[in-house]
């Protein structure tokens, strides 16, 4: 994500709990993440560094919208990428609405995440990487993932890179690890989808370069 003013702290701790060699970690989901959430009762996490928890309930209708995002189902995994990237951003309308946390205070010039100065309705990399989990993980409990699972969240920042930073993650079937960011984009947008490679790289990453897939444009 970027450079974060409040809470930094908790972004630079996460440095030394990597998991293994693909920086993923499951330390941010052990705090924060309910373990079996469902679409009619879950949290959703603000305010930075989850310093404030909402319960949300969807009503049928609205997890039916999410569902038909993924109808068809995909016949490829570029595909099933698309359409979560889509269905998590329409996951953060149908939340924002009930939480107030629709309008966010990005600044898109440097990819930057501003100081929160205790605005409880804004939320850091910590929030958005918790919450698109939260998303997901509904959604493959609800068998609409063909070709992909939930990963633990990537991180990445000190003591080389100056831009402490988390993300949910996908991983395809026996394959490759995608990041799915939406600090990069304005809230409700279709997320940015990453090969995680990529976002561990340099920072800001240029997004131009991948498709709506995280794969590389020709």
């Amino acid at each position: 994500m970027v450079r974060i003013f409040t809470g930094l702290a908790l972004c630079i701790a996460l440095a030394g709990c990597a998991e293994h060699r693909d920086y993923l970690s499951a330390h941010y989901l052990d705090q924060y993440a309910e373990p079996g959430p469902r679409p009619e009762h879950f949290r959703e996490c603000h305010g930075f560094s989850c310093a404030v928890v909402s319960r949300v309930s969807l009503a049928p209708a609205e997890w039916r919208r999410v569902r038909a995002m993924f109808t068809p189902p995909a016949k490829d995994a570029a595909t099933e990428r698309r359409r979560i990237a889509g269905a998590v951003a329409l996951m953060q309308r149908l939340v924002g609405a009930q939480t107030g946390t629709s309008a966010h205070q990005w600044t898109h010039r440097n990819m930057m995440i501003l100081p929160n100065l205790g605005d409880p309705t804004q939320l850091d990399c910590i929030d958005e990487a918790v919450n698109t989990w939260t998303y997901m993980t509904m959604m493959e409990r609800d068998g609409l993932f063909r070709f992909h699972h939930v990963a633990s969240l990537a991180f990445a920042g000190l003591p080389t890179d100056p831009n402490p930073r988390n993300a949910a993650v996908l991983q395809e079937r026996g394959g490759a690890y995608y990041v799915l960011d939406p600090s990069l984009v304005d809230a409700g947008a279709t997320v940015p989808v990453l090969p995680l490679a990529a976002w561990l790289d340099t920072w800001p990453p240029v997004m131009s370069r991948y498709d709506g897939a995280g794969l590389p444009r020709s």
